[in-house]
């Protein structure tokens, strides 16, 4: 299916991501953004991201598991030249709902870090500071818009029967 490589190859390319969380119901839900270097798991299926213990998203994520991220295929292009609008390539956006999960074992989280460092040397004394973890964000639902209409909707988990296999 076309839309699927085209969700494909945009999480491989792309190196930042919008990660959107919601705060716990004290502080009213009020969504929070960042922008985010990440890695993606071979499969697409993950995204690894580095953050601090003691910021506003890692506490939201503990308290709301859930979130979403958004990636585009922008690069620096000025208002109209997207989408159709000023004869550029139509545009590509992806939301992905995802889930924070915990990784298998010290073994699978460290060989997410050491993806995470090699797409992303810059991150090394970040995540060489107290407190920095490796979030593993499982994607659950992806929506591909390309230009400004076209919309497809994917959810790995409808491609799995009732052992986690594919169908």
């Amino acid at each position: 299916m076309p839309m699927l490589k085209n969700i494909a190859e945009l999480v491989q390319a792309q190196g930042h991501l919008v990660l959107a969380t919601c705060a716990p119901g004290g502080r009213g839900g009020q969504p929070h953004a960042s922008l985010m270097a990440y890695c993606p798991s071979p499969d697409g299926g993950e995204f690894w991201l580095a953050t601090l213990k003691e910021t506003r998203k890692y506490a939201n994520l503990r308290a709301n598991p859930r979130a979403s991220l958004l990636l585009d295929d922008r690069v620096g292009d000025r208002v109209g030249d997207r989408g159709g609008q000023g004869g550029g390539a139509p545009g590509q956006a992806l939301t992905v709902d995802v889930e924070l999960a915990a990784f298998a074992d010290a073994q699978a989280e460290a060989s997410a870090r050491r993806a995470l460092l090699a797409r992303h040397p810059e991150l090394a004394d970040f995540m060489a500071l107290p407190g920095a973890v490796v979030l593993r964000l499982v994607g659950l639902r992806y929506q591909l818009l390309h230009g400004l209409t076209e919309v497809f909707v994917w959810s790995p988990q409808k491609n799995l029967d009732g052992a986690g296999r594919t169908a």
